[in-house]
Protein backbone atom coordinates (compact mmCIF):
# COMPACT_ATOMS: atom_id res chain seq x y z
CA UNK A 1 0.00 0.00 0.00
CA UNK A 2 1.10 3.59 -0.54
CA UNK A 3 1.42 5.80 2.50
CA UNK A 4 -1.87 7.07 3.88
CA UNK A 5 -2.20 10.24 5.94
CA UNK A 6 -4.98 10.16 8.50
CA UNK A 7 -6.25 12.24 11.39
CA UNK A 8 -7.78 10.70 14.50
CA UNK A 9 -9.22 13.78 16.17
CA UNK A 10 -10.29 13.03 19.73
CA UNK A 11 -11.44 15.06 22.70
CA UNK A 12 -7.90 15.61 23.98
CA UNK A 13 -5.59 15.44 20.97
CA UNK A 14 -5.60 15.29 17.18
CA UNK A 15 -3.28 12.51 16.05
CA UNK A 16 -2.03 13.19 12.54
CA UNK A 17 -0.13 10.23 11.11
CA UNK A 18 1.44 8.93 7.94
CA UNK A 19 0.88 5.18 7.76
CA UNK A 20 2.57 2.68 5.46
CA UNK A 21 2.48 -1.14 5.45
CA UNK A 22 0.22 -1.27 8.52
CA UNK A 23 2.58 0.76 10.70
CA UNK A 24 3.01 4.42 11.53
CA UNK A 25 5.84 6.04 9.58
CA UNK A 26 5.62 9.46 11.20
CA UNK A 27 3.11 11.24 13.36
CA UNK A 28 2.36 14.45 15.20
CA UNK A 29 -0.03 15.40 17.94
CA UNK A 30 -1.89 18.67 18.29
CA UNK A 31 -3.94 19.28 21.46
CA UNK A 32 -7.56 19.60 20.43
CA UNK A 33 -7.99 22.78 22.48
CA UNK A 34 -5.07 24.34 20.56
CA UNK A 35 -7.04 24.06 17.32
CA UNK A 36 -9.10 27.08 18.43
CA UNK A 37 -6.10 29.18 17.44
CA UNK A 38 -5.56 27.45 14.09
CA UNK A 39 -6.90 29.22 11.01
CA UNK A 40 -4.30 28.60 8.30
CA UNK A 41 -1.86 25.94 7.21
CA UNK A 42 0.93 28.03 8.73
CA UNK A 43 -0.91 28.08 12.07
CA UNK A 44 -1.20 24.31 11.91
CA UNK A 45 2.52 23.78 11.26
CA UNK A 46 3.30 26.14 14.15
CA UNK A 47 1.16 24.01 16.47
CA UNK A 48 3.47 20.98 16.14
CA UNK A 49 7.11 20.85 15.05
CA UNK A 50 6.63 17.18 14.05
CA UNK A 51 3.87 17.89 11.54
CA UNK A 52 5.83 18.96 8.46
CA UNK A 53 7.20 15.49 7.55
CA UNK A 54 3.74 13.99 7.99
CA UNK A 55 2.24 16.44 5.50
CA UNK A 56 5.16 16.39 3.05
CA UNK A 57 3.93 16.44 -0.54
CA UNK A 58 0.53 17.89 0.41
CA UNK A 59 -1.13 14.46 0.64
CA UNK A 60 -4.79 13.48 0.63
CA UNK A 61 -5.94 13.26 4.26
CA UNK A 62 -8.64 11.05 5.76
CA UNK A 63 -10.16 12.81 8.76
CA UNK A 64 -12.10 11.09 11.53
CA UNK A 65 -13.29 13.47 14.23
CA UNK A 66 -15.44 13.25 17.35
CA UNK A 67 -15.24 17.02 17.98
CA UNK A 68 -17.34 18.87 15.40
CA UNK A 69 -15.89 22.37 15.70
CA UNK A 70 -12.30 21.10 15.80
CA UNK A 71 -12.85 18.83 12.80
CA UNK A 72 -14.17 21.74 10.73
CA UNK A 73 -11.29 23.99 11.73
CA UNK A 74 -8.63 21.37 11.08
CA UNK A 75 -10.15 20.46 7.70
CA UNK A 76 -10.07 24.12 6.66
CA UNK A 77 -6.44 24.51 7.73
CA UNK A 78 -5.38 21.34 5.92
CA UNK A 79 -7.21 22.42 2.79
CA UNK A 80 -5.50 25.81 2.96
CA UNK A 81 -2.19 23.98 3.25
CA UNK A 82 -2.88 22.25 -0.06
CA UNK A 83 -4.21 18.89 1.13
CA UNK A 84 -7.43 17.32 -0.08
CA UNK A 85 -9.42 16.31 3.00
CA UNK A 86 -11.87 13.41 3.12
CA UNK A 87 -13.98 13.48 6.33
CA UNK A 88 -15.32 10.04 7.28
CA UNK A 89 -17.87 8.77 9.79
CA UNK A 90 -18.45 5.44 11.49
CA UNK A 91 -20.87 4.46 8.71
CA UNK A 92 -18.05 4.49 6.13
CA UNK A 93 -16.62 1.36 7.72
CA UNK A 94 -19.19 -0.76 5.89
CA UNK A 95 -16.50 -0.61 3.17
CA UNK A 96 -14.40 -2.83 5.47
CA UNK A 97 -17.26 -5.20 6.18
CA UNK A 98 -18.26 -3.68 9.54
CA UNK A 99 -21.96 -2.84 9.74
CA UNK A 100 -23.10 -0.63 12.60
CA UNK A 101 -26.25 -1.67 14.44
CA UNK A 102 -27.20 1.31 16.60
CA UNK A 103 -30.69 2.27 17.71
CA UNK A 104 -30.09 6.03 17.87
CA UNK A 105 -27.54 8.09 15.98
CA UNK A 106 -24.15 6.55 15.34
CA UNK A 107 -21.08 5.73 17.46
CA UNK A 108 -17.91 7.79 17.45
CA UNK A 109 -15.77 7.24 14.37
CA UNK A 110 -12.74 6.53 16.59
CA UNK A 111 -14.56 3.64 18.26
CA UNK A 112 -15.60 2.01 15.00
CA UNK A 113 -12.21 2.63 13.37
CA UNK A 114 -10.47 0.81 16.23
CA UNK A 115 -13.05 -1.98 16.16
CA UNK A 116 -12.77 -2.42 12.38
CA UNK A 117 -8.98 -2.69 12.61
CA UNK A 118 -9.16 -5.24 15.43
CA UNK A 119 -11.80 -7.25 13.56
CA UNK A 120 -9.74 -7.28 10.35
CA UNK A 121 -6.68 -8.54 12.21
CA UNK A 122 -8.49 -11.08 14.40
CA UNK A 123 -10.94 -12.46 11.81
CA UNK A 124 -13.35 -13.29 14.64
CA UNK A 125 -15.61 -11.56 17.14
CA UNK A 126 -13.83 -8.86 19.16
CA UNK A 127 -14.23 -6.70 22.22
CA UNK A 128 -12.22 -3.50 21.84
CA UNK A 129 -11.54 -1.39 24.92
CA UNK A 130 -10.48 2.22 24.39
CA UNK A 131 -8.54 3.75 27.27
CA UNK A 132 -8.17 7.46 26.65
CA UNK A 133 -10.13 10.56 27.68
CA UNK A 134 -13.05 8.19 28.08
CA UNK A 135 -13.09 4.43 28.59
CA UNK A 136 -15.27 2.69 26.04
CA UNK A 137 -16.03 -0.92 25.21
CA UNK A 138 -17.00 -1.99 21.71
CA UNK A 139 -18.32 -5.29 20.39
CA UNK A 140 -18.09 -6.68 16.86
CA UNK A 141 -19.68 -10.05 16.15
CA UNK A 142 -18.27 -12.85 14.00
CA UNK A 143 -20.46 -11.54 11.18
CA UNK A 144 -18.86 -8.09 11.35
CA UNK A 145 -21.73 -6.31 13.07
CA UNK A 146 -20.72 -3.47 15.39
CA UNK A 147 -23.13 -3.77 18.32
CA UNK A 148 -22.06 -0.84 20.52
CA UNK A 149 -20.81 -1.03 24.09
CA UNK A 150 -20.38 1.15 27.15
CA UNK A 151 -18.71 4.47 27.97
CA UNK A 152 -17.35 5.78 31.26
CA UNK A 153 -14.97 8.62 32.24
CA UNK A 154 -11.26 8.06 31.82
CA UNK A 155 -8.67 8.74 34.50
CA UNK A 156 -8.20 12.43 33.70
CA UNK A 157 -11.94 13.14 33.65
CA UNK A 158 -12.39 11.29 36.94
CA UNK A 159 -9.68 13.42 38.51
CA UNK A 160 -11.11 16.67 37.15
CA UNK A 161 -14.62 15.79 38.32
CA UNK A 162 -13.41 14.98 41.83
CA UNK A 163 -11.36 18.16 42.00
CA UNK A 164 -14.20 20.39 40.82
CA UNK A 165 -16.82 18.71 43.01
CA UNK A 166 -14.92 18.94 46.31
CA UNK A 167 -13.43 21.76 48.36
CA UNK A 168 -10.01 20.43 49.37
CA UNK A 169 -9.08 17.42 47.24
CA UNK A 170 -7.90 19.18 44.09
CA UNK A 171 -7.00 17.72 40.70
CA UNK A 172 -4.12 15.25 40.52
CA UNK A 173 -2.19 13.89 37.57
CA UNK A 174 -3.28 10.26 37.07
CA UNK A 175 -0.55 7.75 37.72
CA UNK A 176 -0.18 4.11 38.65
CA UNK A 177 0.20 3.95 42.46
CA UNK A 178 2.70 1.70 44.23
CA UNK A 179 0.49 1.02 47.25
CA UNK A 180 -3.10 1.14 48.47
CA UNK A 181 -2.78 3.03 51.77
CA UNK A 182 -1.79 6.60 50.99
CA UNK A 183 -0.36 8.83 53.72
CA UNK A 184 -1.49 12.11 52.15
CA UNK A 185 -4.69 13.36 50.58
CA UNK A 186 -3.24 13.70 47.05
CA UNK A 187 -1.84 10.17 47.24
CA UNK A 188 -5.16 8.88 48.53
CA UNK A 189 -6.89 10.49 45.55
CA UNK A 190 -4.39 8.95 43.12
CA UNK A 191 -4.94 5.50 44.62
CA UNK A 192 -8.71 5.80 44.63
CA UNK A 193 -8.89 7.06 41.05
CA UNK A 194 -6.63 4.34 39.72
CA UNK A 195 -8.47 1.46 41.39
CA UNK A 196 -11.91 2.82 40.47
CA UNK A 197 -10.75 3.11 36.86
CA UNK A 198 -9.18 -0.35 36.77
CA UNK A 199 -12.09 -1.96 38.59
CA UNK A 200 -14.69 -0.32 36.38
CA UNK A 201 -12.84 -1.28 33.21
CA UNK A 202 -12.37 -4.92 34.24
CA UNK A 203 -16.02 -5.17 35.29
CA UNK A 204 -17.15 -3.85 31.91
CA UNK A 205 -14.97 -6.40 30.11
CA UNK A 206 -16.22 -9.28 32.27
CA UNK A 207 -19.88 -8.32 31.89
CA UNK A 208 -19.48 -7.83 28.14
CA UNK A 209 -17.94 -11.29 27.82
CA UNK A 210 -20.78 -12.73 29.90
CA UNK A 211 -23.40 -11.04 27.74
CA UNK A 212 -21.67 -12.51 24.70
CA UNK A 213 -22.20 -15.90 26.33
CA UNK A 214 -18.51 -16.79 26.26
CA UNK A 215 -15.98 -17.43 29.02
CA UNK A 216 -12.38 -16.17 28.77
CA UNK A 217 -11.12 -19.75 28.43
CA UNK A 218 -13.10 -20.16 25.20
CA UNK A 219 -10.67 -17.90 23.34
CA UNK A 220 -13.47 -15.76 21.94
CA UNK A 221 -14.14 -12.99 21.56
CA UNK A 222 -10.62 -11.60 21.10
CA UNK A 223 -9.89 -8.75 23.52
CA UNK A 224 -8.08 -5.68 22.20
CA UNK A 225 -6.86 -2.74 24.27
CA UNK A 226 -6.11 0.62 22.69
CA UNK A 227 -5.45 4.22 23.71
CA UNK A 228 -2.90 5.94 25.89
CA UNK A 229 -3.47 3.91 29.05
CA UNK A 230 -3.62 0.47 27.41
CA UNK A 231 -0.53 -0.86 29.16
CA UNK A 232 -1.98 -0.06 32.60
CA UNK A 233 -4.75 -2.59 32.02
CA UNK A 234 -2.86 -5.11 29.89
CA UNK A 235 -1.19 -6.83 32.84
CA UNK A 236 -4.64 -7.57 34.26
CA UNK A 237 -5.78 -9.33 31.05
CA UNK A 238 -3.08 -11.79 29.92
CA UNK A 239 -4.96 -12.83 26.76
CA UNK A 240 -5.48 -9.27 25.49
CA UNK A 241 -3.92 -7.83 22.35
CA UNK A 242 -2.53 -4.32 22.83
CA UNK A 243 -2.17 -1.63 20.17
CA UNK A 244 -2.41 1.99 21.27
CA UNK A 245 -3.02 3.16 17.69
CA UNK A 246 -5.95 1.01 16.52
CA UNK A 247 -8.07 4.01 15.51
CA UNK A 248 -5.28 5.52 13.41
CA UNK A 249 -4.58 2.19 11.71
CA UNK A 250 -8.29 1.57 11.14
CA UNK A 251 -8.61 4.93 9.39
CA UNK A 252 -5.58 4.08 7.25
CA UNK A 253 -7.14 0.73 6.32
CA UNK A 254 -10.35 2.54 5.36
CA UNK A 255 -8.41 4.99 3.18
CA UNK A 256 -7.54 2.11 0.84
CA UNK A 257 -11.26 1.70 0.03
CA UNK A 258 -12.13 5.34 -0.54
Amino acid sequence: MTDAVVVDLGNSVAKIARVGERSIVSQAGVPTAALRGVRTGADLLAASRDLEPVLAGRPDVVLGSVVSWAGARLAAALTGFGCRVRPVTSLDFTRLGVLTRYQYGEPGVDRVAASAEAFARSEQAVIVVGLGTAVHTNVVTDAGVYMGGAIMPGLRLMSESLGVGTDQLGIVSPRKPKRTIGDSTPEGVEIGLYHAWVGGTLRLIDETRREFGLEPSAGQPAIWLTGGHSEWIAEQIPDAHVDADLSVLGLARLSERL
